[in-house]
């Protein structure tokens, strides 16, 4: 017996939801790391259209303002407590819920499609690229009705006035309309990579280390979904920086005219367009340490997170399966009756 694909669906978005909660505050860091910006020369600007004014340290003294994740964490306490570790915790959960939900969804439905048009081969697996491609596909699926979702969660973690979910969709209308909602979508959609090389490698690790064996071990799923997700976010870092760029709050202020108010702070942001043209910048002004900036804090929660979110779903899987066993078990001793 195996589980359906809004069941399957279900048990990925509560894992995932119990495994961020776990973890948020080191998602919550890299995100504010990963969204900082270096000052950079007017003549050597990534676009012409940009307005060279926007391109502004952190701080006026040219320095980031977060160091590493551990001083970030600890101005974020200075500032605002405990507390403040898990701004924007309740936006990032549903998120990341539905992400999930929709990623397993489509994900098991594309599985057993390819199932049924190989069904006439005699035992027949996919093989590691078939797998990775499965994988990107669902994920691609997947981005297209989730992205908004992790559009306005980014856009709170790095939203200095803490506004709510609702005004900050408001804004993103107003500024950018409703293809502000899908921004970063062109990198998303090249980073399904990611989940299908960690779905992919998951998948194959398990073949080639337990067989055929159904369901694995706490310890068994963890260790390997840490293995599958060091490995996919290695290979992607600077695609999810680039994202992250793109989709945070933007500070630049304009006046009626359009041209852009420098404060007496200092604190102006970029505003990409493109991946592209964030990577651009990115290697021009930092070069690796750029491309690669919050890789800690992106690995220790990517990995503890897909290490917890396979460890929760696989007990899941086999608790929702004797909860549905253990009603129509009841279900067929009411129909005897």
């Amino acid at each position: 017996m195996s589980l359906s694909p809004l069941e399957k669906a279900a048990s990925g978005a509560l894992a995932s939801a119990i495994a961020s909660t776990l973890v948020y505050p080191l998602d919550l860091s890299k995100t504010l790391i990963q969204t900082q910006v270096v000052k950079k020369e007017a003549k050597a600007t990534p676009s012409g259209s940009v307005d060279d004014s926007t391109y502004l340290p952190t701080k006026k003294d040219g320095k980031l303002k977060y160091k590493n994740t551990l001083d970030c964490l600890s101005q974020i306490y200075k500032k605002k407590g405990v507390l403040g570790w898990y701004h924007g915790l309740i936006s990032s959960i549903f998120g990341s819920a539905a992400q999930n939900f929709s990623y397993f969804y489509w994900y098991t439905i594309v599985k057993r499609v390819y199932a049924n048009l190989n069904k006439h081969i005699p035992n027949h697996k996919p093989n590691t690229a078939t797998e990775l491609f499965l994988g990107a596909l669902a994920a691609a699926i997947s981005q297209m009705f989730t992205m908004p979702i992790g559009v306005i969660t980014t856009q709170q973690q790095t939203d200095k006035s803490s506004k709510s979910l609702l005004e900050l969709g408001k804004d993103i209308l107003e500024q950018d309309g409703i293809t502000g909602l899908w921004r970063g979508l062109r990198v998303s959609l090249v980073l399904c990579i990611n989940p299908s090389i960690t779905y992919g490698s998951y998948e194959r690790l398990k073949t080639i280390l337990y067989g055929n064996k159904q369901f694995l071990g706490p310890l068994e799923s963890f260790s390997i979904g840490v293995l599958a997700k060091s490995l996919a976010t290695l290979a992607t870092q600077p695609l999810i920086v680039s994202k992250a760029m793109l989709q945070k709050k933007s500070n630049v202020k304009k006046d009626k005219d359009g041209n852009v108010i420098v404060s007496a702070e200092g604190d102006e942001d970029v505003k990409f367009e493109t991946f592209t043209e964030a990577l651009q910048y990115l290697w021009s002004t930092e070069r690796f340490n750029g491309l690669y900036k919050g890789i800690a804090p992106q690995l220790v929660k990517g990995v503890f997170v897909q290490g917890l979110l396979f460890m929760f779903k696989d007990q899941l899987d086999i608790l929702f399966l004797f909860l549905l066993n253990l009603l129509r078990a009841k279900r067929g001793l009411a129909a005897r009756k």
